[in-house]
């Protein structure tokens, strides 16, 4: 089974897009950081995955700062489409 469902899907100012994609990611790579940390605390060693996963997310989050602030330098509004896929492994 697969499903494709719609996580955003908008037109929004600059400042709610950034306030939507900040929360969004701040709160994945606190997911990844706290999985890290348990990972810590029952193995004695980092989950390296989780931490691949920070590094990734951190990056994103740089190159979406990025357009809400040149969007907000042209007063532009954005459009984000998102969707998550769901699917039995």
């Amino acid at each position: 089974m697969k499903k494709k469902i719609k996580l955003i899907n908008g037109q929004f100012s600059a400042n709610d897009a950034h306030e939507i994609l900040m929360d969004l990611y701040t709160k994945n790579i606190q997911f990844n950081k706290v999985k890290n940390f348990s990972s810590q605390i029952r193995f004695g060693n980092d989950d390296q995955n989780a931490l691949k996963r920070v590094e990734e997310l951190k990056e994103n989050l740089a190159n979406i700062s990025s357009i809400i602030s040149q969007a907000k330098s042209q007063n532009k509004s954005l459009v984000i489409d998102s969707f998550v896929e769901i699917k039995y492994e």
